[in-house]
């Protein structure tokens, strides 16, 4: 195995800074290029336009121009660059749902992901699928506990995407490939009378799926007007989708390869497994100007999601009978999302900028589903029962509400040109009632369990810029920051385990950063970090007393690494944009005890994370053009990753690749991408459900698509 002595990550970056040639300034070349400004304004971790370099978090920004020369479709493609970001196609909510890891983390609703500001799931999981990824105008990743200002479930990062902005004209794209792929979406939009606009937006998508049986298709659209009001600026969205994928069961795993008698593509899920998703959402964004230098914000939401889960997870081997365990859920799940926020600028010994607001998200979730147990003959492959033919079985149901209530302060106080100071406190207020009904053989067992929390998150930061607003040398920017900060999250609710409705204890992390952001008049990026967490009471899946898995929290986690990126855009060679990244994950149990295979308690402290690779490496190249050819060749290199808690197997150390060209020629443009082209087999999560059991990478694929704008 290669390690790595981290003593020199610090220098070598550097050392590469410095060594760029130096280029001619990109305001310098000829107006019939393309000139490709660096992606530097985040606006996720302060409320408020700025820089990346002047933000005092690790951040990364993924722009529209990336995702369309690159074909990306899912969510887990427009992130997988990013250094620092673990993610891969595959979860418990289906084969083209993404999971996502931040500093080590890879906790199925440890991150806040919002859309237009608005949660993504509202009080309940995260929903990925919401969010368009063919319609947004850019991805924006900030790193760390951002509780301050974006509340319960922004406790160790977030990850925010926004959809396009007002258009003038249309934009359609159709497209297909490997796996019996086809996609199309298709846009429009035309400023109205009295500043007044409307734009539409439609897509969809089919495919057969890399497991066996996992055919499914997505149809979404939506309508977004932006109009005056009261002396301000409302931003109307309204959207509905519907999503249907056919399951594919995960893979029970021994000593890093799938079990004996397991196949890696076939899916031995139920007959009829699916997991499918009908959603409705109106989201008002309000934006009133006060005085000068201040202003009044508002967002509103309503979420309506009815869902329907049909799973089955594969279970003991008997000879060469597999009996499985079954899952069917039926919840429906409404949500609505307020945040009131105040923003103001103002002088005082130097200069504020105050962020004050109040937010309060309240969900429902409630339905019906049955656990059942049936068995297959291997052998007779792909003979599996259908769900509808097993009628024996344990019903359920189940009912959950949650009320989050939050007020929160930020203040950026700037005394003196290269110093900002950062500091802020949320208070939250939280409220749960979760009640359940299972019908065992003895008859109705109901469950009812409430909790109600009180908790607070923090942050105080500092930025020093080391040198003046004019640069000097062949940097321009060099900017210094610190930040300690703490984030307060209750649990998520387990509503599979009817029979044993339980709230769990909330989760908390405490960590630091520290950091250097540079940029050089040459076209050089340069951002370095180092990190620490500790996690508290984290939810995780173990086996239960029965044997069977279950929800409970995890004592103390830690959390900390390094992280290094360098991107170069040279002006002589406009277009070009070459990014390399390294990332050093040390995720670690320190108190965690559970229960082993054989039924004994264990105690996990001192254990890696499973799943988390120590090192990651990422590297990238990318070729653009205004009219003409482009293309890039992107490679991800991850270190070998325990997969159990125990950490007596390990996956192999593996290397993926990716590939495409695009042409542009006037109002087309054309791309095929190859996404996995060495076909490596890795896996990319572990169920929350299945016991010991892991989702595969899709393998080697292609997609071809081509636009046309009017």
């Amino acid at each position: 195995m290669i390690r790595f002595d981290r003593s020199f990550l610090l220098p070598a970056f550097m050392a590469l800074a410095f060594a760029a040639p130096p280029a001619a300034r990109a305001a310098d070349a000829p107006a019939d290029t393309l000139v490709v400004p660096q992606p530097e304004v985040v606006v996720s971790a302060t409320r408020t336009k700025r820089k990346e370099t002047d933000v005092p978090n690790g951040t990364a920004v993924v722009t529209h121009d990336a995702m369309v020369r690159h074909g990306v479709h899912t969510l887990a493609e427009a992130l997988q660059d990013v250094t620092g970001i673990d993610t891969g196609e595959g979860s418990d909510n289906g084969s083209r749902v993404p999971n996502v890891g931040m500093w080590g983390l890879k906790e199925f609703d440890a991150l806040l992901f919002t859309l237009d500001g608005v949660p993504v799931g509202g009080p309940f999981n995260p929903s990925l699928t919401q969010i368009p990824v063919e319609d947004l105008e850019r991805v924006e990743i900030v790193k760390g506990p951002q509780g301050t200002m974006y509340g319960v479930s922004a406790f160790a990062g977030m990850i925010q995407a926004f959809t396009r902005g007002p258009q003038t004209g249309g934009e359609v794209t159709l497209g297909g490939g490997s796996f019996g792929e086809a996609r199309g979406n298709a846009s429009w939009g035309r400023a109205l009378a009295n500043d007044r606009d409307i734009r539409l937006f439609g897509s969809f998508t089919r495919a057969d799926g890399w497991q066996d049986r996992t055919e499914g298709n997505t149809v979404r659209g939506g309508a977004t007007t932006h109009f005056g009001m009261i002396g301000g600026r409302m931003t109307l969205a309204l959207s509905g989708y519907h999503a249907e994928q056919d399951w594919g069961s995960p893979l029970p795993y021994e000593d890093g390869a799938p079990a004996p008698g397991f196949i890696i593509d076939r899916n031995y899920a139920v007959n009829g497994a699916e997991v499918g998703h009908t959603v409705f959402s109106a989201v008002t964004n309000f934006t009133k100007p006060v005085g000068t230098r201040h202003r009044f914000e508002n967002t509103l939401s309503y979420t309506h999601d009815k869902q329907d889960f049909l799973r089955s997870f594969p279970g003991e081997i008997s000879g060469d009978t597999l009996n499985s365990n079954g899952l069917e859920l039926e919840p429906k799940e409404t949500s609505v999302y307020e945040d009131a926020r105040f923003i103001g600028r103002f002088e005082g010994k130097g200069q504020h900028e105050l962020v004050a607001g109040a937010a309060l998200t309240w969900g429902e979730t409630k339905g019906e589903g049955r656990e059942f147990d049936f068995d297959q003959l291997m052998s007779a492959y792909p003979d599996i029962p259908e769900a509808s033919s097993i009628t024996d079985g344990e019903d359920k149901e189940f009912e959950d509400k949650r009320l989050f209530g939050g007020f929160y302060l930020h203040d950026a106080w700037t005394p003196m040109e290269r110093l900002t100071l950062e500091a802020g406190g949320r208070v939250d207020l939280v409220s749960e009632e979760l009640e359940t009904e299972a019908d065992l053989p003895t008859g109705p067992v109901p469950v009812k369990d409430t909790r109600d929390d009180t908790g607070w998150s923090g942050d105080f930061s500092a930025l020093y810029r080391l040198l003046p607003a004019a640069g000097s040398g062949m940097f321009e920017t060099a900017n210094l920051y610190g930040s300690i900060r703490r984030g307060f999250k209750p649990a998520a609710p387990n509503l599979a385990e009817a029979e044993a409705a339980e709230i769990l204890e909330p989760e908390n992390t405490k960590s630091w950063e520290v950091g250097f952001k540079g940029r050089t008049h040459s076209g050089v990026a340069l951002d370095l970090s180092a990190f620490h967490m500790d996690f508290e009471n984290m939810v995780v899946s173990v086996l239960g007393a029965g044997g069977l898995p279950e929800l409970t929290n995890a004592g103390k986690q830690r959390f900390q690494g390094f992280e290094g990126t360098m991107r170069w855009t040279p002006a002589k060679m406009n277009g070009t944009t070459l990014e390399a990244g390294y990332a050093y994950h040390d995720a670690k149990y320190v108190d965690f005890t559970l229960i082993n295979d054989a039924g004994e308690e264990e105690n996990a402290g001192g254990h890696r994370k499973e799943l988390v690779p120590l090192h990651q490496v990422n590297g990238r190249i990318t070729l653009r053009s205004a009219q003409g050819l482009g293309g890039f060749v992107a490679a991800r290199y991850m270190s070998e990753r325990p997969f159990t808690d125990d950490n007596l197997t390990f996956d192999d150390a593996f290397t993926v690749w990716d590939a495409g060209v695009s042409m542009e020629r006037g109002v087309w443009r054309a791309t095929v991408t190859g996404w996995n082209l060495g076909d490596e087999r890795h896996v990319t999560a572990e169920s929350e459900i299945g016991a010991e059991q892991f989702y595969p990478s899709p393998g080697r694929r292609f997609i071809a698509q081509l636009t046309y704008r009017f």
